[in-house]
């Protein structure tokens, strides 16, 4: 009995796996052209093709939707933000800080429905923690990233440092959305100013390299 219901079973279980991304890809488009406090469940199971009653089985309501949406960014974020960083020998390691502000602004700016998402003005508590909580990933990767190529001095709260450096690139990128609808280059330099001279507070100038392989 088991071997005959165990491939109908996997089959309705991809059937949802698939109607569920569909309904986060549908919120992803719609959010390009529409604000997120304008949109419904139904609106979009409609630009799905799934019937609202069935969107219900998979989420609860809209934010729900949002916030599976803003699990993808982080997944999506991180991976982008995880790429080596290339440097030259009169590069310091705050080079890395810009390359990774240069890469995140670059992501925003090539999807709405992220910006409205994770820096937008009105985006729901649950969402801006879930964001929270990446940061701390990314912070994990600017380390990382660094560490490639320089030695890190041993300094206590490292991984705490540079979490609150993330948060303080991600405050310049909302105020630039909030004020401009986009992530300005103005902005951009503001954001590594207030990052840079807050982990000068912690670390040194000049770092010593790696010695290359």
């Amino acid at each position: 009995m088991n071997n005959i219901s165990e491939p109908t079973k996997s089959v309705t279980q991809a059937r949802g796996r698939e109607r569920r991304q569909r309904l986060v890809d549908a919120a992803s488009r719609l959010l390009e052209t529409h604000s997120m406090q304008d949109l419904s469940l139904s609106d979009i199971a409609a630009e799905a093709g799934i019937p609202a009653g069935s969107a219900y089985h998979f989420f609860a309501n809209v934010n729900a939707v949002y916030y599976a949406l803003g699990e993808a960014f982080s997944a999506e974020l991180n991976a982008v933000l995880a790429q080596p960083y290339p440097i030259d020998a009169q590069e310091s390691w705050l080079q890395i800080i810009d390359q990774a502000i240069e890469r995140g602004s670059e992501f925003y700016k090539n999807s709405g429905a992220y910006r409205q998402i994770i820096i937008g003005p009105k985006v729901p508590p649950d969402i801006k923690m879930q964001d929270r909580q990446n940061d701390e990933i990314i912070g994990q990767l600017l380390i990382d990233g660094i560490s490639a190529h320089y030695q890190l001095p041993p300094v206590p709260r490292a991984k705490e440092i540079f979490f609150h450096a993330v948060e303080i690139i991600d405050l310049f990128f909302m105020l630039s959305q909030q004020r401009h609808s986009r992530i300005t280059p103005e902005m951009k330099i503001e954001a590594s100013r207030a990052a840079r001279a807050y982990l000068l507070t912690y670390f040194p100038s000049v770092l010593p390299r790696h010695e290359e392989q």
